[in-house]
């Protein structure tokens, strides 16, 4: 129970509230007059706010029933926010809250499997968790049509499934914090890091690739003459391709971590320069986001492992730090893109976001021979 309710709770702090905002972009537009480059700098400062949150939940990461709690409330306070919203700050500013809440969300899952999963499963349960956000996706896309153009009536709904999951993930816990975590040092020192130089830099160009597609990727295609409900399905494409990215951990037993980590970024890097090119064809264009969904929630599966592997002893603060690498490259890619789409072309815009995923997947390949038997 406590991997579906993780599962859950991914899926709407990840696939609704984070990134249901590249979703419901178009409407937002309409709403409060965003340009691209304020479009951008507003889901750059929800990936900070992202960051921010990680790292407050790694200093509290011997209390992982907190950290969940936490989860629900900034995205469920967030989500709400939007949902009241008539100015463009409190949109805003309502929209940074609740990306927060997925910063929470992580740590204090990959916790909670930790001491709930035995240890031959944790691979596995980690990344099925993990694969929530293509899950929520889909919740999103079916909450466009549901809620027929009325965008607050959905954010509304997106708080109060946000608020269940939470509840379902802290009920599925069979420990209590005080019982299973006494205190200890949680923040990783600077050179504890070390071991995770080489993830860190590829999460960071990884993340940076990523947020053509996660900000701008559907308002790209309405755009092109594709509409709403082209547009829409293609988003939920992407989502329900994203589950498979529960699979990432068997994908790193049968080949390795290398292999895995090639894979899954080179098709999201891929994906993204061949959806700016021809956004308005169908079959280019979906299959396109199926591949990026496929890949993307992969790929940030396979950190996850990347994470365990490097620090064994110190799992969940590894996973926060590169989980804000790729946040951070999110939140620069977001800016960087959102000052292109509005200077030059879509096409131009996701062929350098495209270029940058493919740099990621240097630090992988480019490895000494030691790295990679240990991988």
């Amino acid at each position: 129970m406590l991997v579906i309710g993780g599962t859950a709770l991914i899926a709407a702090t990840y696939g609704l509230a984070r990134f249901g905002y590249g979703l419901f972009l178009p409407q937002f537009t309409d709403s409060f007059g965003l340009s691209p480059t304020v479009a951008g700098a507003i889901q750059a400062g929800s990936f900070l706010s992202y960051c921010l949150a990680a790292v407050a939940a790694s200093s509290a990461s011997g209390r992982p029933r907190l950290v969940v709690a936490w989860a629900g409330a900034t995205a469920g306070i967030g989500a709400l926010g939007v949902a009241a919203s008539t100015h463009t700050v409190v949109f805003a500013l309502s929209m940074i809250v609740a990306g927060a809440g997925a910063g929470f969300a992580t740590p204090g899952l990959v916790r909670l499997v930790e001491r709930n999963v035995t240890a031959e499963r944790q691979e596995n349960a980690q990344t099925i968790v993990n694969s929530g956000t293509g899950v929520g996706l889909v919740a999103a896309g079916a909450l466009v049509f549901l809620t027929a153009g009325q965008w607050r009536a959905g954010w509304v709904a997106i708080a109060t499934i946000t608020a269940a999951a939470a509840l379902a993930t802290l009920r599925a816990d069979r420990r209590s914090d005080r019982a299973r975590h006494p205190a200890r040092r949680t923040l990783l020192r600077f050179g504890e890091l070390t071991p995770l130089a080489r993830p860190l830099l590829a999460a960071a160009l990884a993340g940076a690739s990523s947020a053509a597609i996660w900000t701008f990727g559907r308002s790209v295609m309405t755009d092109s003459a594709g509409g709403e409900t082209y547009s829409v399905l293609a988003w939920m494409v992407l989502g329900g391709f994203g589950v498979l990215g529960a699979t990432a951990g068997r994908i790193v037993q049968t080949w390795s971590l290398r292999v895995a980590w090639t894979l899954t970024t080179a098709a999201m890097s891929v994906a993204t320069l061949t959806l700016g090119l021809m956004p308005g064809s169908p079959v280019v264009a979906y299959t396109s986001v199926a591949v990026f969904g496929a890949g993307y929630i992969a790929m940030s599966g396979v950190l996850i492992v990347w994470a365990v592997r490097s620090l064994p002893d110190r799992a969940a603060e590894g996973t926060v730090a590169l989980f804000i690498a790729l946040a951070v490259g999110q939140a620069a890619g977001s800016l960087v893109f959102g000052a292109l789409l509005g200077a030059t072309s879509a096409a131009a815009a996701f062929a350098v976001a495209g270029t940058v995923g493919l740099l990621a997947v240097a630090p992988a390949v480019f490895r000494r021979r030691s790295e990679i038997v240990s991988a």
